[in-house]
């Protein structure tokens, strides 16, 4: 059976794939709106990201964030953030393994000029969210192993897990020298 679901879910990644869609690099400066596909696994991941979204809402941008939860794991720490969506894969996938929309839809149904996924690794989730969102520039994290230029414009390549920090400062370094 997972075999089958494994096969229907790729088939649902492909073709949104083939969904077109415009593409744009801005510079920061001119970013309005950005959002950020992450994992919940400390409190130490999360400040570094409620920092970053705090810093961007400060120069006026609006930061909407999508945290995946992992099955037995608990929040020992407080969310802040008002524009966070908390998918828990144990409650809020369904049989396929599809996210429930109704739990994803005020992220997806925003349109961003930035999309950052700081998950790390080759997931369906980021896959399908990246997909579903309609966003100018995504960009992402990735080994060298990893190849997710079908899904996203702008890779950043590292060795091990995504570090929180230095990712996002790749980030605005990069898109910083994008001329206005």
């Amino acid at each position: 059976m997972d075999f089958i679901k494994q096969m229907h879910l790729k088939r649902i990644i492909r073709d949104l794939k083939a969904t077109p869609r415009e593409k744009k690099i801005d510079n920061i400066d001119e970013v309005k709106t950005i959002g950020v596909i992450c994992r919940l696994s400390d409190e130490q991941n999360w400040n570094i990201l409620h920092h970053f979204a705090k810093v961007m809402e400060n120069q006026g941008k609006h930061v909407h964030i999508i945290a995946l939860l992992n099955k037995d794991q608990q929040l020992d720490f407080v969310i802040t953030h008002q524009a966070t969506q908390i998918v828990r894969t144990k409650t809020d996938f369904n049989f396929w393994g599809l996210p429930n929309y109704e739990i994803i839809r005020p992220f997806v149904e925003q349109t961003y000029d930035l999309l950052i996924d700081t998950l790390g690794e080759e997931n369906f989730f980021s896959q399908y969210i990246a997909l579903r969102t309609s966003a100018s520039l995504k960009v992402v994290y990735a080994t060298p192993a990893e190849d997710p230029s079908e899904i996203f414009d702008l890779i950043i390549r590292g060795d091990g897990q995504v570090e929180l920090k230095g990712f996002f400062n790749n980030v605005i370094e990069y898109l910083s020298m994008i001329k206005k």
